[in-house]
């Protein structure tokens, strides 16, 4: 459909500038259709520009929700370390996962955090995982698009083991795509502690982005955020600090606690802005479907990683399925 559309706005533009052209050869001599057929074919162009650009959509998606990280104010680890045996269904899966590793020996090798007292260094303590989420998803993208970025994200849950299972579909001939890998984040001036993270973590080392596509980091106290742009899409993914809290909420009766060991832990709430702008001069090109799926892709997982919502529902079901 769209294909007979291109046809016939060419075929009436090619009939506009031909009819035009042969009136003006054969009264080439005539002064007063000569002054005329510049602002007449000034106004044809015009007419033929604005119905265009009217017709294509300026589009944009954007995706909202809060999150809540848990970690321990005596030792910092975070609250995955303290699970026990069933006890990462009651909380809806882990926090960081194979990640709670790293962090417990980051923890222990930065001296400034592992001398950090909670109720003297609360801030740069939360500061450390605010900067933790963004990793947490720098490291889920490397993943995902490892083989291709125009890729499906198929996911299960398992009776046993962890509590989803992720595959990535790689069986299509690859689109045309860009390499990013692990060094090229750290091709920067700014230094800073998401920076040694950065440096410090590297797990996937190649990762596969649509053509031309830059990507840069703007962090501050209050928010985290990713930046991604080519000649489709701008993304910004920002995480907010939004304060924080003195317990686990609702886990606490989900995982069995009392007060007294449910306060031992700190609750730090962030807002996650997912923000997506396509361009609009390329809504009707034959790519931009693969460019609104890897959004479509890479918000989706966003929000199974982070969204409170939705962990607090899993840890819900799974308190249902585990019942006697």
């Amino acid at each position: 459909m769209k294909a007979i559309l291109i046809i016939i706005t060419i075929f009436f533009i090619s009939l506009v500038v031909f009819i035009i052209a042969y009136l003006w050869i054969q009264n080439r001599s005539s002064e007063l259709l000569g002054s005329k057929i510049l602002s007449a074919i000034a106004v044809a162009v015009f007419a033929i520009l604005s119905a265009l650009l009217f017709s294509l959509k300026s589009e944009e998606k954007e995706l909202k929700f809060a999150s809540t990280l848990f970690f321990h104010k005596s030792d910092k680890k975070p609250l995955d370390d303290y699970l026990r045996g069933d006890d990462w269904l009651k909380f809806g899966g882990f926090q960081f996962g194979d990640m709670s590793l790293f962090i417990s020996n980051h923890l222990k090798e930065n001296e400034n955090l592992n001398k950090a007292e909670f109720n003297k260094d609360r801030e740069k303590i939360k500061d450390f995982y605010h900067n933790m989420i963004l990793l947490k998803l720098i490291d889920k993208f490397f993943w995902m698009y490892s083989a291709r970025w125009d890729t499906n994200v198929y996911s299960v849950r398992r009776g046993t083991g962890e509590s989803k299972e992720s595959y990535i579909d790689s069986e299509k001939t690859p689109p045309n795509y860009g390499c990013l890998n692990w060094a090229d984040l750290l091709n920067t001036e700014q230094k800073n502690n998401f920076y040694d993270l950065l440096s410090a973590f590297s797990n996937i080392k190649e990762t596969k982005v649509p053509p031309k596509t830059k990507v840069r980091f703007i962090i501050t106290e209050a928010k985290k955020e990713i930046f991604l742009k080519n000649p489709f899409v701008k993304v910004t993914i920002t995480v907010n600090n939004s304060g924080g809290s003195l317990g686990l909420g609702d886990y606490k009766w989900l995982l069995g606690y009392g007060d007294k060991r449910s306060n031992e832990f700190w609750s730090a709430h962030f807002r996650v802005n997912c923000h997506a702008k396509f361009e609009k001069l390329k809504s009707g090109h034959p790519d931009m479907p693969k460019y609104k799926q890897w959004i479509e892709v890479m918000f989706e997982e966003v929000k199974y990683l982070l969204d409170e919502k939705e962990q607090l529902q899993r840890a819900h079901e799974y308190r249902d399925l585990i019942k006697p």
